[in-house]
């Protein structure tokens, strides 16, 4: 395959139509095939040839394109779907046919890992996301070589955030000028630590610290001021 791609579409191939280019490719890799590659004695035909008589014959159905999973549907019209101890897919029962339900937060430790498929990530673009997430990718993009994996992370925290938090923190996230997803988490953790208000002490657990102690003696410090000799 590297070989094709290096000889056959660097630089990109032209013609008048597709069927010009793959007519030109077609006759390309069949030359190939007189090729005889380094550390073999056979060209490629010969070595395609013997390859193709020991393989089987081809299935006469089509092969299944994922794994099959039972799922429970709970009574309140819930489908749930757990993979071991691994929770996959919670959310509405369709009662529609062909009627495909997407959750953008089943694929963000997907798209942590794949950055590159941010932008185009179909449940993203059928996703429930205030117009300031998309801002915000944009600003990482155009600031950032990271840009979509530095907005993978922002998604990353909605798993443990309202997404009103969130989008609350990037913006004052933005304001600050340079930002990071790093920056949203701080701020959301400052959040949550200004709602959480400190217990009163109760003074009747400690009643050593509540006596009043007696007043320094401030003549001490006059010995300071002696010569010694």
């Amino acid at each position: 395959m590297g070989y094709a791609c290096r000889n056959y579409f660097v630089p990109l191939p032209e013609g008048s139509d597709l069927e010009a280019i793959n007519a030109a490719l077609r006759e390309n890799s069949l030359s190939d095939q007189q090729r005889i590659m380094a550390g073999q004695s056979d060209p490629i035909a010969s070595r395609l040839a013997f390859e193709r008589s020991q393989l089987g014959p081809l299935p006469t159905h089509a092969p299944d394109v994922g794994e099959v999973r039972q799922v429970l549907v709970h009574s309140t019209g819930r489908v749930r779907l757990d993979a071991g101890e691994e929770l996959v897919a919670d959310h509405p029962r369709c009662y529609e046919k062909r009627q495909v339900i997407e959750d953008w937060r089943h694929y963000v430790p997907l798209l942590v890992k794949k950055s590159f498929a941010v932008p185009w990530a179909w449940a993203l673009r059928k996703a429930d996301l205030p117009s300031s997430f998309e801002a915000a990718r944009q600003e990482l993009v155009t600031r950032r070589a990271d840009g979509n994996r530095e907005f993978a992370r922002l998604l990353e925290l909605c798993l443990t955030h309202t997404v009103e938090a969130v989008d609350a923190a990037i913006a004052r996230a933005r304001g600050q000028g340079e930002w990071s997803a790093d920056t949203v988490r701080q701020l959301l953790r400052w959040a949550a630590e200004e709602d959480s208000t400190a217990l009163p002490l109760d003074p009747t657990r400690y009643p050593a610290s509540q006596g009043s102690a007696p007043a320094p003696d401030l003549r001490a410090y006059n010995r300071l001021l002696e010569v010694r000799s």
